[in-house]
């Protein structure tokens, strides 16, 4: 190599380290911009102050789950019944004995078939929805109470989707061969939903929606205020329905406590 040609490569060895140099300054003015977004911090204080703390679909379907197995045993002897309009899923009858289980009805009608176990959920979906086939099969004591309850959870909200409108866009990070390119895409609005994890947001842009985690501040960057505004009424409209909630479950003890005054328990 002559020198003139080594010279020329050092110029090009120095004009790549400087374009190396621009780009990491750049990418740290980038993380520092979103790490500072006002509302990115306006965001998550007001998830782990005010969302993080409200009661889930979750407790209240483990508090009328216990209220329920306090019943138990539901019946002496096992009935078989059949449940329709695919209530059960794939399912179609319920077996009444200790538990409340489902299965096929040929199949629980055979000694041995003990039949699969409702969880928590299915369980509080399943008496809510079928209790008028249900009672006659339990045991005289707990037949009132039984039913009173499965009216009372009939009673409990336990969703809410909150949607804000919003004219910012959605930062989509693209990797090709180790290079990131960001693709700004419009968005329409943005969705939080008691079905959802709470700490994620749904985005509805024009073909595509997208679901991000508030933490997400790359990608979220131009969308934090609608997201604001969005937990604001959604904690507003959740405390409204927690407080209706909580006044069913303390009927549903109130209940219970009778039920068990009365049985001397």
């Amino acid at each position: 190599m002559s020198r003139k040609e080594g010279e020329s490569f050092e110029k090009y060895i120095e004009e790549y380290e400087s374009i190396i140099e621009t780009i990491n300054s750049l990418y740290n003015r980038k993380t520092r911009m979103e790490e500072e977004n006002p509302y990115y911090k306006k965001v998550l204080d007001f998830y782990h102050k005010f969302i993080v703390p409200l009661n889930t679909p979750e407790h209240y379907i483990m508090e009328v789950y216990r209220f329920f197995r306090k019943l138990r045993p539901f019946a002496h002897r096992k009935a078989v019944i059949r449940i329709e309009d695919n209530v059960l899923d794939y399912y179609d009858a319920l077996m009444i004995g200790s538990d409340i289980r489902a299965g096929f009805y040929s199949g629980l009608c055979r000694k041995r078939r003990k039949g699969e176990v409702l969880n928590e959920t299915r369980f509080v979906e399943v008496v809510t929805k079928c209790y008028e086939r249900i009672v006659p099969y339990l045991r005289k004591p707990i037949q009132e109470t039984f039913e009173e309850l499965a009216k009372l959870s009939g009673e409990l909200e336990l969703n809410l989707i909150i949607t804000q409108r919003c004219d910012g866009y959605f930062l989509y990070s693209k990797i090709y061969r180790e290079i990131i390119n960001f693709v700004r895409i419009p968005c329409k609005e943005i969705s939080i939903s008691m079905k959802d994890s709470l700490d994620e947001v749904k985005i509805v842009c024009d073909k595509d929606i997208y679901y991000r985690r508030i933490t997400r501040y790359e990608d979220l960057f131009a969308l934090y205020k609608p997201i604001y505004e969005a937990y604001r009424k959604f904690h507003e409209e959740w405390s409204k329905i927690q407080r209706k909630n909580d006044g069913i479950l303390e009927k549903m003890r109130k209940v219970l406590g009778e039920y068990a005054l009365v049985n001397n328990l």
